[in-house]
């Protein structure tokens, strides 16, 4: 059934009754500054459609727990560890949102069984509860996961201690666990964790990377490698010493991801060394751009040299410049680090990572028939592979800096970007094994790109567009006044997708007798989908994939039963985001309970509000009169009292990235 149909037959129309009260007061024991609301109207069709999604989802989620995982939450069958995670990854977040309880609870069960499962199995790829060594691009998919717990909750003691262990492995800090050289500012390897770097010995893993196209061996290396090398003992050995003595060493940009793990321990404890690491370690590939005029290299040696084991050659990295997928991972892992060190430090210079970045494709960009295409890859006859561009890393950088220039960044990607199909649709050529780079050629199909329009998962067919870019263009329109239906629309996608997942799940018999489901498939089976909602709720982009911490402009709690989220039958949307404004409309859906929401500036409360305006209206001898309210905050939270059936429209004045980030509750501030 679709969502519209519900709404039209579980819509409660009630007739207007004007306010008798409002104003500032405290509430539910807390020293925060309060609204309260008694204006009452029928709720709009957006927050039933929200609220009916929550509600959905809860159950969905439980009877999706309960086909895959036993009691103890492990699972019949077992993939990589990035896919094992992140089948259920998102739902701390979905608690952090508003979901219920049981699913924290759940996630919090599936992570210890998997890291269980990955301790204990006969060649264990966990040890110490972290992956033994893996590369930033699949670590941080891993453990994007456990960013979430500290937003659900910052006071389960194992979490902050997994925390501040995790962050010692990239630190220097842990004996066994010698990834990190503070001297050099790099990671050893491509390939850490609990075990320390790896550096030699040719593996499927180094295998895979060659045969792919994941990393170059250029220029040591220049001729195309024919299929099948690994299987003569002589090349495998040949090969596989140039592999570790090229790819293998040194450091490489996708560990930038590892910042967003030192900042997990920093959110938690506010422990200074933790700042003071991510600033050490972005400033050391800044410096490197800077030094290989403005271009950030993609592989850097053991003694911090660009091109170390190339020749000065600064492209052909692990994940670098000349692989398949070098933009979606390199810009993955600038817009995470840029994000982190600017939440970290409130310094805006960490956003030059990205923005410097971004304005090296578009300096080298093209037109071809009248599409902006710019270069996804360099070789060596320079840049080649031309597409358009995805404004996934566009986004992040605007929702941080809120800068105009940015803003006139993603209008012109977005006028340049005219006909699809998106740039890694249809690029799936696994089968053909590469020397390290090749040339594809993007070619249109002729479809034209709607950018207003709301696209389902399942829709689009390419599991790179699942995670971050789809609908990040429609949002952004609707922020700007040019598509005023979003809400509706997004909603309705990730409604069906919920609907798909289940409908397909439900059409598995038995588990067991589908051993690849752990993997991607089990992943894409996961009914909590949680982008519509993060973007109306809580004014940002979705968290980048590859490990980024969540960067929106407000989250919620419930005062009254002190939980994060909002509270039962409260629906939230945001419907403009500007530098020094927000306005929010809260929309308490039961005609029967009231409800309290404490709002906070920034996930992490980051921010601050400077005060509200809201309209008050009062009935007297018949006559409804409306009077401008003004609330002065000053601090990171405020609570709106909602009575039944209730509805506000709240303008926000913020102050941005003024305050310590960090996991505390609202109720922490008012025993400090």
């Amino acid at each position: 059934m679709k969502i519209t149909h519900i709404i039209l037959c579980s819509l409660i129309v009630l007739f207007f009754t004007p306010c008798i009260q409002s104003g500032a007061e405290q509430s539910a024991g807390l020293n925060i500054p309060t609204i309260t609301a008694f204006e009452q109207s029928a709720a709009p069709g957006w927050a039933v459609m929200e609220r009916h999604l929550i509600d959905t989802m809860n159950d969905a989620a439980v009877e999706f727990y309960e086909k895959y995982s036993d009691r103890g939450g492990k699972m019949p069958s077992i993939g990589k560890p990035d896919d094992m995670y992140e089948v259920f990854l998102n739902w701390p977040l979905f608690y952090v949102i508003g979901g219920d309880e049981n699913l924290l609870d759940l996630s919090l069960q599936q992570w210890n069984a998997i890291t269980r499962q990955l301790t204990f199995e006969s060649r264990p790829r966990v040890d110490r509860e972290f992956v033994t060594h893996y590369d930033w691009f699949h670590n941080a998919e891993s453990y994007k996961y456990i960013y979430y717990f500290g937003l659900a909750d910052p006071n389960i003691l194992e979490n902050v201690d997994r925390a501040q262990r995790f962050a010692a492995m990239y630190m220097g800090e842990d004996p066994l666990a010698p990834n990190y050289d503070s001297e050099y500012r790099i990671m050893r390897s491509p390939l850490t964790g609990s075990t320390g770097p790896v550096t030699g010995g040719i593996s499927g893993y180094g295998v895979y990377m060659i045969n792919y196209g994941h990393a170059s061996l250029y220029p040591v290396i220049k001729e195309y490698i024919e299929p099948g090398w690994q299987d003569d003992p002589v090349k495998l050995e040949q090969i596989g010493k140039i592999y570790n003595d090229v790819v293998s060493r040194g450091d490489t940009p996708i560990s930038l991801n590892a910042c967003a793990l030192i900042a997990n321990a920093f959110l938690y404890t506010g422990d200074e060394k933790y700042r003071q690491w991510i600033v050490e370690y972005v400033d050391a590939w800044m410096e490197r751009i800077e030094q290989n005029n403005g271009i950030i290299p993609d592989n850097v040696g053991l003694t911090g040299k660009i091109g170390e084991y190339r020749n000065g050659q600064w492209w052909g990295g692990h994940f670098g410049w000349s692989a398949r997928y070098s933009l979606h991972m390199i810009f993955g892992a600038l817009t995470s680090a840029a994000e982190t060190a600017h939440l970290i430090t409130g310094d805006e210079k960490y956003l030059e990572l990205l923005r410097s970045q971004i304005d090296v494709l578009l300096r080298n960009a093209k037109e071809e028939n009248g599409q902006l295409l710019v270069p996804y890859r360099y070789g060596p006859d320079g840049w080649y592979d031309y597409r358009p561009l995805e404004i996934r890393e566009l986004s992040h950088l605007y929702n941080a800096s809120m800068n105009p220039d940015d803003w006139k960044r993603i209008e012109h990607v977005m006028k340049g970007f005219k006909y699809g199909p998106r740039p890694y649709k249809g690029y799936n050529d696994f089968e053909l094994p590469m020397a390290g780079w090749r040339t594809f050629e993007w070619k249109t199909d002729g479809s034209v790109m709607d950018f207003t329009e709301a696209v389902a998962n399942g829709d689009i067919g390419d599991e790179r567009m699942e995670q971050e870019e789809l609908n990040e263009a429609p949002r952004l329109l609707y922020l700007a006044g040019k598509n005023p239906d979003f809400p509706e629309r997004i909603l309705e996608a990730n409604y069906s997708e919920m609907l798909r997942r289940i409908e397909e799940s439900r059409g598995i018999d038995d588990i067991r007798k589908h051993p690849g489901l752990i993997s991607e498939e089990l992943a894409g089976l996961n009914p909590v989908v949680t982008k519509g909602l993060v973007f109306l709720t809580m004014g940002g982009p979705q968290a980048i994939y590859n490990g980024g911490l969540l960067q929106v402009n407000l989250r919620y709690f419930d005062a009254d039963k002190k939980r994060p989220g909002l509270p039962d039958d409260v629906a939230a949307l945001i419907k403009k985001i500007e530098s020094t404004g927000i306005v929010l409309q809260l929309v308490n859906t039961s005609a029967f309970d009231s409800r309290t929401v404490i709002v906070q500036a920034g996930a992490f409360g980051q921010h601050e509000f400077t005060g509200v305006r809201y309209q008050e209206h009062n009935e007297s001898d018949n006559n409804i009169t409306t009077q401008d309210k003004f609330l002065s905050v000053n601090g990171k939270h405020f609570i709106v009292e909602l009575s039944p059936a209730s509805a506000i429209k709240l303008d926000i004045g913020i102050r941005r990235h003024v305050n310590t980030p960090s996991y505390d509750f609202p109720w922490s501030d008012s025993v400090k």
